[in-house]
């Protein structure tokens, strides 16, 4: 495998089954991400690109196929070391935001670096820094619910860099904004991606916002199509 490829999928399948009933998520899809690419995954809602997602972030097995993340292949891998890539070598950012309610803007984005064993003093400093990068100095010690959806997703994506990550998975982080609002935050997406040359693999199934990426990655019935 090449040094630069930052994910690889052969053959993947994922089936989810519940109650007697199996669902096809992934069928066989194979593809290949380069480190520093900013891509698209486009398809129609229950195409499984947000099961592709979820694969290449660690937060799903695939039932059949491998999946390399850095040419390392995670089912190899132990929990603990699964966590580490997550924590450590991926910003995730979902469509409902995911935001703690009763914390502030600043709170939420220092949060993984708690976690991650930072001092409440470095964390916060962290925060607040990229706080500004969004665009939200002014809303620093408001809560989720005194903002909008657009800025609750700027804090979201603010949150995903707090650890300095080498991607960004997105998943419809537009999905639940207005026109204008998806528009600015692809906007920052794009502007990250220049400043900092981080890959970048925003799913979406908006064709047009799809197009301001530099590789679309086509999904469709669970497979990917080109």
């Amino acid at each position: 495998m090449k040094k630069d490829v930052m994910f690889e999928l052969q053959d993947v399948c994922k089936i989810y089954r519940m109650k007697g009933v199996e669902t096809h998520a992934l069928r066989g899809a194979t593809l290949q991400i380069r480190k520093g690419e900013y891509v698209a995954l486009l398809g129609p809602s229950g195409s499984g690109k947000s099961t592709l997602m979820h694969i290449m972030g660690c937060l799903d097995t695939p039932t059949k196929g491998r999946v390399f993340v850095e040419g390392r292949e995670i089912s190899k891998l132990s929990d603990d070391d699964l966590a580490k890539i997550r924590r450590e070598k991926i910003g995730f950012v979902f469509q409902a935001y995911n935001l703690i309610q009763g914390l502030t803007a600043a709170e939420n984005v220092a949060l993984p670096m708690r976690f991650s064993g930072y001092g409440r003093g470095d964390a916060q400093k962290k925060a607040k820094e990229l706080l500004k990068k969004v665009g939200l100095e002014n809303r620093m010690d408001h809560k989720p619910n005194e903002l909008s959806g657009g800025e609750q997703q700027r804090v979201a994506i603010a949150r995903s860099l707090v650890n300095d990550p080498d991607v960004i998975l997105a998943d419809e982080p537009t999905g639940n904004l207005d026109t204008r609002s998806g528009k600015e935050i692809f906007e920052l997406l794009e502007n990250l991606h220049k400043k900092t040359g981080k890959t970048i693999i925003v799913v979406t199934h908006d064709i047009n916002l799809a197009k301001r990426a530099h590789r679309e990655i086509r999904i469709k019935d669970g497979t990917v199509t080109n």
